[in-house]
């Protein structure tokens, strides 16, 4: 039995699949837990949400204390001493007097530590752990190693918002533990990862919204191509599929480059719960009128024009030229950005699509279709998601130093190329069995990318140094096809 749950701005969605689907909608206004004791505790669980999202909207970058080991002669923001080379030798030492001054006039928020070399040795960066573990709890502090990848500019900024929303994400885990001890996160690439693996870096869940949508729109209607539309209660999210996957693109936050990689979506800030004041608004004050709300809203609006959605008397405060109005507004601001993929047909999902796809399909002069289930797409997405990793690895045959993400693994000497990656492989996918990853699903890994090259001194090859990327891609598990 396979569940999910999509944690989204207005509703919890819950997805349950068995020898049929099964979902539910769930109000956030009554509460994660309450969502979370309506499922099983067999099975499978898998768990998208936005609230790490939600935490960098709302958050502030001032409040996180960047404290950075780049090494002699290169500056960059809470440059400390210390040096790793990039064999991953320490050939400078850190000064605990220099790390215990910084830190005990500090009153931020959470703590980010990130050496420059630290993928290839990571002892210095736990060094520095160490001695501001004495002043922050382990959730206020993040270390840049287990990001794996070496671009130091963009490996700091990656732990600055993993230390800004990994409190966020540990509350999560045990909001969802103390009802499901075992379950999984969904990535922003539409993968599953373990809780554990999350906190090594938090920022795998943002915009995890979009994976799950691209996940269950595929699942559920079997289009490989096609602009998935994605009505929700606070956004309207477009994703493309190409050959039944999403589209992936780099994270740009604050104006610079991240490490995490997320599917690409247009997001339109409009929604069934968008309230009408003199307009559409582009923002949400609660609830529906017919789910008990306040203020008038698009859905609201639909019901005035002759839907029956929630208590529909209740919508009844609208003006029918208003509701009319209001309709018009997002139909033209939502098919105009759809014109822009030039989709041969469009999937709708949310609880809206029933109502809106086939308008938005004829503004947009292409064929729309909701399929069965559309209205919990995103946690069908999760449900049927499998245990994907993407693993920066590093070889040095001279120090006989092999990493995977920032972590020592044991080294073994391998005949060429072939019996390397051989090997790799096998870690990996023993990394996922840990995990629960069936066996289908870790059968095919990936190499992103490869490179090597011969170290020589004297005239002889005294070391090869080897970097590579090695993924098990996210997408839908074995076991849910």
């Amino acid at each position: 039995m396979f569940t999910g749950i999509d944690i989204g701005g207005t509703n919890t969605d819950i997805a349950v699949i068995d020898s049929q689907i099964n979902t539910y909608k769930v109000p956030n206004s009554d509460g994660l837990e309450n969502a979370l004791s309506k499922i099983s505790t067999f099975g499978r669980l898998a768990v998208s949400t936005s609230q790490p999202l939600n935490e960098i909207i709302t958050g502030h970058t001032a409040d996180i204390r960047t404290i950075t080991i780049p090494g002699p002669g290169l500056v960059y923001p809470g440059a400390v001493k210390g040096a790793v080379s990039h064999r991953g030798d320490i050939v400078e030492p850190i000064d605990p007097n220099e790390i215990q001054k910084i830190i005990k006039g500090q009153h931020a928020r959470a703590i980010a530590i990130a050496g420059k070399f630290s993928v290839r040795n990571d002892t210095l960066e736990k060094q520095v752990y160490d001695i501001v573990s004495q002043y922050y709890s382990d959730e206020q502090i993040a270390i840049s190693s287990p990001i794996g990848a070496l671009d130091f500019p963009a490996r700091i900024h990656t732990t600055k918002f993993n230390a800004r929303i990994k409190g966020k994400v540990v509350s999560l885990i045990r909001q969802i533990q103390r009802v499901n001890p075992d379950f999984y996160f969904v990535t922003s690439t539409g993968g599953l990862t373990s809780p554990s693996r999350a906190l090594l870096n938090p920022m795998v869940l943002f915009h995890s919204s979009p994976a799950t949508v691209a996940n269950g729109a595929y699942y559920l209607s079997r289009n490989e191509n096609c602009l998935v539309i994605d009505i929700g209660g606070t956004t309207t999210e477009l994703v493309p599929l190409k050959d039944g996957k999403p589209v992936y693109e780099s994270v740009v936050l604050d104006g610079s480059k991240t490490l995490i990689r997320a599917v690409s979506a247009t997001s339109i800030p409009y929604g069934g719960d968008s309230c009408i004041r003199s307009e559409l608004c582009p923002f949400r004050a609660g609830n529906s009128r017919s789910f008990g709300g306040g203020e008038p809203t698009l859905t609201d609006a639909l019901n005035v024009m002759g839907a029956r959605i929630g208590d529909a008397g209740r919508s009844a405060v609208l003006d029918h030229a208003d509701a009319q109005r209001a309709v018009h507004q997002y139909l033209e601001l939502v098919s105009s950005a759809v014109k822009e993929y030039h989709p041969h047909i469009l999937v709708g999902t949310g609880y809206l699509a029933h109502y809106l796809l086939s308008d938005i399909a004829e503004r947009a002069q292409t064929t729309g279709i909701v399929p069965e289930h559309a209205a919990s797409a995103n946690a069908v997405g999760a449900a049927v998601s499998k245990v994907s990793l993407e693993v920066h690895i590093h070889v040095d045959t001279e120090r006989k130093r092999l990493t995977l993400n920032g972590l020592s693994y044991p080294y073994k000497d391998a005949r060429d190329e072939e019996h390397l990656i051989a090997y790799v492989k096998e870690l990996i996918r023993d990394i996922a069995r840990k995990e629960g990853a069936p066996e289908e699903d870790i059968a095919d890994i990936q190499v992103l990318s490869y490179s090597s090259y011969d170290v020589v001194r004297g005239w002889r090859v005294t070391a090869t140094i080897t970097d590579m990327i090695l993924a098990i891609a996210p997408g839908i598990s074995v076991e849910a096809l």
